[in-house]
């Protein structure tokens, strides 16, 4: 009977009483203090994340102050909620002063339980028995009343706990000593000796056979913080008459911990299980035919919780931060369709066009929001760093946000990750400059968006967010650019004209009107830089007002559709040679353009590439023989570089 598992039928009404009961019930439990502050499960303010640091910070503070080592041992409970007794659950509701209506409510909620197991082999149902044991599952009263049920489990061997370093003597009890922590049914037992430890996991066995409850062994550890373990497996540890295994790590509420708490470790552990999971997910991201912002959704929702988790213990360090940057930087790689390998890659410019923070931002926001949720052990290092990081001003203004909400971890990541997208090693690089002069970013949230208006143009979409990325050139060393690729390549002339229309005409043209103005076709904008406003002998006001009529009028077309062009002087009739000679050009497609652009690079960029590559193979063959007579061109070479 260790693979099943009861699930509660209940009616929402009766759930719904349940909730308003519990909700009640829980007000006055917290506001008189009845559960123990070492519990954290399933209670308001309190998280995993800070129950880890609590561990961390009490086994450091010990090391760091007293140089002393910590014993403890891990306890997982079998079954824990299956298990609880109905009679001794109520015993200990009413032992707390949950009485009257309230506990005849929940007596009458488990003296109407009956249970049926469904058989899949045979699709049928056993005869009901009475439930006699354990908590319902799914119903909202639950949590709150195993944490009632085990409230007192430390309190056995509280006499057997550390002292914490930096508490006052009234924090934790008269004797200012720590038991344990607890989180749900993950217990862990703390003690300043070998002996101490052996009587705590005693008085715990009595407690648990005493209610009736079960460890599971297999799943338990004992280990000592900064000393060597070799020691401990000397003595034979012992829970209700079975072994308890020593070892050097052990994973606590999902962050896997060794003796020494080395933060390289743990973040070690946590890319190799972010990589089995991106392994899994792979042919999904993969897949061009899903629309971008599912594929998006999916990493945000799956996968980067599982690489930042817990994250708020790392303290910022940059070499942590660093290697998650990699495996994030890997993953978006594979939604956009990038090579692994490939260096032509703006790492800032592929965070914006997915709309995906910085890692060091995100680890930066959770802190700042831990920080604000209240742990006093935590609130002056955390104030120091944002002082550091942040400045005096900016920590100032943050605090004036609401505590306790995710305004603060919003405020915090967009400092920090502004401060990234202006002051990283990675923004010096020509792709990210182009990227924001040409203010490519105005159209990644277009561009996210409408991968779900047009899920069947998801593969040109993605090409189109490809080359907004990177550099088509730097496959091969070859006289090719951004501006020929798109408009002027003779090679790519059929298709351009049977994709594009119309607009054909105009696309061929525009690269001679102002420099940068393919990039309007990539979502781009014309900015008049201070450069341009300078050399006013080779641009006139005309000019500049006819580049921003053009600027709009592409712009126009790239978001809708429709695009009608004035031209402002003769000079850009002669440049554009219009056949009928009109000073406009009106037209209306079906689709917006940058659907259009994708469509063209979805069909030209597979033909290029495998160009590209007899190109590599053609070059590889040549300085083999050492031929100094002029070798035959592969197929296609002239129309790849622009060569009539």
């Amino acid at each position: 009977m260790n693979n099943y598992r009861g699930i509660s039928l209940i009616s929402t009404i009766v759930k719904l009483l349940s909730a308003i009961v519990t909700n009640r019930i829980r007000y006055a439990v917290e506001k008189d203090n009845v559960l123990v502050r070492e519990q954290a499960g399933f209670r308001t303010r309190e998280e995993c994340a800070a129950q880890v640091i609590a561990l961390v910070e009490c086994v450091q503070r010990r090391w760091n102050k007293e140089m002393r080592p910590t014993y403890a041992c891990f306890i997982d409970l079998r079954k824990a909620f299956d298990r609880v007794p109905h009679e001794a659950l109520f015993r200990k509701l009413e032992s707390l002063g949950i009485r009257g209506r309230c506990l005849e409510f929940y007596r009458g909620l488990y003296r109407s339980s009956w249970t049926q197991v469904s058989s899949r082999i045979s699709d049928t149902l056993s005869p009901a028995f009475p439930f006699c044991r354990g908590v319902r599952q799914g119903d909202p009263s639950s949590p709150l009343l195993f944490d009632l049920f085990i409230n007192d489990l430390l309190e056995q061997c509280r006499l057997f706990g550390i002292r914490v370093v930096g508490l006052p003597e009234s924090s934790i009890g008269t004797e200012n000593r720590l038991p344990g922590l607890m989180f749900a049914d993950d217990v862990v037992l703390l003690s300043p000796s070998r002996h101490c430890l052996e009587a705590s996991m005693r008085k715990v066995s009595e407690y648990l056979t005493k209610l009736e409850m079960e460890v599971g062994a297999s799943k338990c550890g004992v280990t000592v913080f900064h000393r060597c373990v070799d020691k401990v497996r000397r003595r034979q540890w012992q829970l209700q008459g079975k072994d308890i295994p020593v070892v050097e790590e052990y994973r606590y509420l999902g962050i896997d911990l060794n003796c020494n708490l080395d933060e390289g470790f743990t973040v070690r552990r946590q890319i190799q299980r972010y990589r089995q999971k991106l392994h899994m997910a792979t042919p999904f991201l993969r897949n061009g035919r899903i629309p971008m912002d599912l594929r998006l959704r999916v990493v945000k929702s799956c996968l980067l919780p599982s690489l930042l988790w817990v994250s708020e213990w790392w303290d910022m360090h940059q070499l942590h931060a660093k290697r998650l940057s990699l495996v994030l930087n890997q993953t978006l790689r594979m939604v956009v369709g990038v090579h692994m390998k490939h260096t032509g890659v703006s790492i800032p410019a592929l965070y914006t066009e997915l709309g995906i923070p910085s890692v060091e931002s995100l680890i930066a926001g959770r802190r700042a929001r831990l920080w604000a949720k209240g742990p006093s052990i935590w609130v002056k290092n955390t104030k120091a760093w944002l002082l550091r990081r942040l400045g005096s001003s900016a920590v100032r203004e943050i605090e004036r946000s609401p505590r306790g909400s995710k305004a603060l971890q919003r405020a915090v990541q967009q400092v920090i990750h502004h401060k990234w997208l202006t002051t990283g090693k990675m923004t010096q690089t020509n792709t990210w400059k182009e990227y924001c002069q040409y203010a490519l970013q105005n159209g990644s949230a277009l561009l996210r968006d409408s991968s779900l208006d047009y899920p069947e143009y998801s593969k040109s979409l993605s090409w189109l967010m490809r080359i907004r990325t990177r550099c088509p050139c730097c496959l091969a060393n070859v006289p090719e650019t951004l501006s020929h690729f798109l408009c002027e390549c003779a090679r790519w002339g059929p298709k351009r004209l049977g994709i594009f229309g119309p607009m054909a005409i105009l696309l061929t043209k525009i690269p001679a009107i102002f420099d940068g103005s393919c990039y309007c076709l990539l979502g781009g904008r014309f900015v008049a830089t201070a450069s341009l406003e300078e050399n006013s002998n080779a641009i006139t006001v005309e000019e500049m007002q006819e580049k921003k009529a053009l600027d709009k009028s592409i712009h126009r077309w790239w978001t809708t559709g429709e695009s009608t062009y004035q031209a402002c002087t003769r000079s850009t009739l002669v440049a554009l040679e219009l056949d009928n000679g009109s000073s406009q050009c009106g037209f209306r497609t079906d689709l917006p353009g940058f659907i259009l652009v994708g469509q063209f690079l979805e069909a030209v960029m597979g033909i290029r590439m495998s160009i590209i590559d007899n190109l590599r193979r053609f070059s590889l063959d040549s300085d083999d023989v050492n031929n100094t007579t002029t070798s035959r061109r592969p197929e296609g070479y002239g129309e790849a570089i622009g060569i009539a």
